[in-house]
């Protein structure tokens, strides 16, 4: 079952920039949420290596995991590559997760951890690769206006200098919706750290926004 999973997620169709799958501040966290009692029937039919099970959870995940990634490596290329990383690791690994209700966590950890590692290892992808006009706000029934699309384009601006740990916190709380509690899990620390890192993120993007004001 791993190798088919690995050979059907290196077959998906990819993102491509300019596409409509645009990436932004308010794209939702998933494109239709899924019940407790599916999302457990999904990952049992993973785990019994049924293909349109896998397909099901990476099409559903695989636009706000993208999204994610993009913000880390600012790289088309590189958050597909990302992408696909992270989904082999989830199938191969799914027998060893114990609690389904966990899933989703479990998919935002390797994907934080998977990104921060890639960064770790190439220390070129801090800088922007990408104009930042390509990771704009996208509204599933709009179209955003030019006022929407500068300051979705400063907010970019002001995330991508964040340090990669605050960073971490103000997407997951911030952007994705995800509590404390959550964010502990995911990135393996406490809850007090994930608040005081949220306070930091925030007071730092607040300096720098005011910044670019007087710029």
């Amino acid at each position: 079952m791993e190798f088919a999973a690995a050979i059907l997620i290196q077959n998906m169709p990819s993102f491509e920039s300019g596409s409509s799958a645009q990436i932004g501040l308010n794209y939702p966290i998933m494109q239709k949420e899924l019940s407790d009692q599916k999302l457990k029937e999904l990952i049992q039919q993973s785990r019994d290596g049924d293909l349109q099970a896998i397909e099901f959870l990476y099409e559903h995940f695989k636009a706000s995991l993208f999204s994610l990634a993009l913000r880390y490596t600012y790289n088309y290329a590189v958050a597909e590559d990302v992408i696909q990383d992270v989904f082999v690791k989830v199938f191969t690994n799914l027998h060893t997760l114990d609690e389904d209700k966990a899933f989703v966590g479990w998919l935002y950890r390797i994907t934080v951890n998977t990104c921060l590692s890639y960064l770790r290892s190439n220390k070129k992808l801090r800088q922007k690769t990408i104009p930042l006009d390509d990771v704009q706000g996208f509204v599933a029934d709009s179209t955003p206006t030019a006022i929407e699309k500068a300051e979705n384009k400063i907010l970019e601006q002001t995330i991508q200098k964040l340090p990669p740990r605050l960073k971490s916190v103000f997407l997951l709380h911030d952007v994705e919706g995800f509590k404390h509690q959550e964010i502990a899990h995911i990135l393996g620390c406490s809850v007090g750290t994930s608040k005081s890192q949220l306070f930091k993120a925030r007071k730092k993007m607040r300096k720098l926004l005011e910044h670019k004001q007087w710029m």
